[in-house]
């Protein structure tokens, strides 16, 4: 059975790795993944290839791509207080949505084959679990 690394190092147009301590000084923490997804837009409900990062308790995006110098501040969707759930809006396979407690958002994510949303699912769940400060239970259901 395929894992998580063994779908990371076959994927070419979704880059979710795990990042290794061998990697420092780089603006990213070890153990933190990122990686191309489909976002929709809010308004306009069109959906773009989305680079993400999932760090500490909170997931961010860059609407340009990867992240450079020169890049913008990335949005953030704040996890803590999020519930996450396999989605079929707009009838896309792989889908799954973020719904925001803290900013009361709803973000739709699309990835590119069912091994990389679980990936992604798992992780974000694990991400949000790990970020509880313990006032509340840090028992992780994907729905």
């Amino acid at each position: 059975m395929a894992s998580c690394s063994d779908s990371v190092s076959e994927s070419h147009t979704n880059s979710l790795s795990n990042r290794s301590d061998s990697h420092t000084g780089s603006e990213f923490e070890p153990n933190e993944i990122k990686g191309y997804l489909m976002k929709r837009a809010r308004v306009t409900r069109k959906w773009k290839r989305v680079y993400f990062v999932l760090k500490n308790c909170d997931l961010f995006y860059y609407r340009s791509g990867e992240p450079t110098a020169a890049e913008a501040k990335p949005k953030r969707i704040p996890l803590s207080n999020a519930d996450i759930s396999e989605s079929s809006v707009d009838k896309k396979q792989y889908a799954f949505r973020i719904r925001s407690k803290e900013n009361g958002r709803t973000h739709y994510i699309q990835a590119d084959d069912e091994i990389s949303q679980n990936c992604w699912m798992q992780a974000i769940c694990f991400a949000k679990a790990a970020g509880n400060d313990g006032s509340a239970s840090s028992a992780c259901v994907i729905q």
